[in-house]
């Protein structure tokens, strides 16, 4: 597809776009950028990055080996290709990010091996009915006819307590991470940005020679013996320490999201309730229409990227857009509606290609155990402000609500 508009009027609308539409209202914006061409460069943060957003481009180069995920590896290239402006930025510990998240071929599948014995099937069921546990608890514990969070009293303790314990990490540091987590990947404050990360690589560098002392059966024993029989470095150890502990709360945002669709959408949260089987699908169409990630974090060029009209030099940074990909709608017919009964799949919810999220299977089930238990429970649950006035995270890539205050009802 050509584009529909010259370029001085698509360098203008997209000067225009600002961090408050992409948080609050970014499904009108990222239609706006998809609607226009298939890539097109914007400053962020100082350099120069393209934004990518249409489905198929977003799926294809999600899966492309020649776009690289490892930006410590590239800095010096990235800062003399894509830099135009010198700028402060939060700068995170080099030696923090060795995780698979942040690098490519062997590295990145050797250790994504090491952690995905962790998520079997059968550890999956197990987890599955740990998570009903932790749930029941949870809901027994919040008040009823008044307004709750469901953010902090519901979601957030739900996947923490399960996701710490898979972990091997004390419940009673739960609190204390989901705060450095959120400040780390959501603050708009570089100073909180960068003590956050501190913190939480001080944390896992810490946790280390816990585990040292303390061995048991969990993932961080499992991943220490690793680094003890030379599979991975102690860098890599710590770094994927902090990677897991930030993703254990992710599921959270789901949940949130989730509940938010469907108290917006009764006719459709009617259907569940009647149909409780119906949560496992759901579940899909939920991380389809409201994306974890606005976008991902940048990837690198390895080699020149033809898009439809667009060609992006090698050595450039781009926005990937799962949350436009998947209101595309060439690929989902009516991208905007909330439709538990819509076929969903390829949504790129959880990424795509070797990067694909591996803890997929868990979020999943955390996400349809809790909703589930909860709509079972409380059918008559209400928002206490109208859908329009949620209140969401700052920051460019995730995609989560600062909270959501309901009135439970049995």
């Amino acid at each position: 597809m050509a584009d529909t508009r010259s370029r001085a009027d698509l360098t203008d609308a997209l000067g225009k776009i600002s961090m408050k539409d992409l948080v609050i209202n970014p499904y009108g914006t990222l239609a706006a950028i998809r609607e226009s061409c298939a890539a097109f460069p914007v400053e962020s943060v100082g350099y120069r990055m393209w934004v990518i957003t249409r489905y198929d481009d977003v799926r294809r180069v999600l899966a492309d080996p020649t776009v690289l995920r490892d930006l410590v590896e590239h800095r010096r290239e990235i800062n003399a290709n894509c830099m135009v402006r010198a700028v402060r930025k939060a700068h995170l510990p080099h030696d923090s990010r060795r995780s698979l998240f942040d690098r490519d071929g062997e590295s990145h599948q050797r250790l994504r091996t090491l952690v995905s014995g962790s998520f079997t099937t059968g550890k999956l069921r197990k987890l599955g009915l740990r998570t009903e546990q932790v749930t029941r608890d949870v809901l027994d514990a919040l008040p009823v006819g008044e307004p709750v969070d469901l953010v902090s009293r519901c979601a957030t303790p739900i996947v923490g307590t399960v996701g710490l314990e898979t972990l091997g990490v004390s419940a009673d540091d739960r609190d204390v991470l989901a705060a450095m987590s959120r400040a780390m990947i959501g603050s708009l404050d570089i100073d909180e940005i960068e003590r956050a990360a501190q913190e939480l690589f001080d944390y896992a560098r810490q946790l280390v020679l816990v585990k040292k002392d303390e061995p048991g059966d969990d993932l961080c024993t499992s991943l220490l013996r690793a680094h003890e029989s030379g599979q991975m470095s102690a860098d890599e150890l710590a770094s994927t320490y902090i990677l897991m502990i930030v993703t254990s709360f992710e599921p959270a945002s789901s949940i949130g999201s989730g509940a938010l669709a469907l108290l917006s959408n009764p006719d459709q949260l009617a259907k569940l309730i009647t149909q409780p089987e119906q949560f496992t699908a759901c579940v899909e169409e939920i991380v389809r229409f409201e994306s974890p990630f606005r976008f991902v974090p940048p990837r690198y060029t390895s080699a020149p990227l033809r898009l439809d009209g667009v060609t992006i030099p090698a050595g450039e940074l781009l926005l990937l857009s799962p949350g436009a990909a998947n209101r595309d709608p060439a690929r989902f017919p009516s991208p905007d509606v909330f439709d538990v009964t819509r076929e969903t799949g390829g949504h790129l919810g959880f990424g795509h290609g070797v990067h694909r999220c591996l803890g997929a299977g868990l979020g999943r089930i955390q996400t349809e155990v809790a909703l589930r238990m909860l709509f079972q429970r409380f059918p008559n649950t209400r928002l206490v402000e109208p859908p329009e006035h949620a209140r969401w995270q700052p920051g460019k890539f995730m995609r989560r609500l600062a909270d959501l205050p309901v009135v439970l009802k049995d």
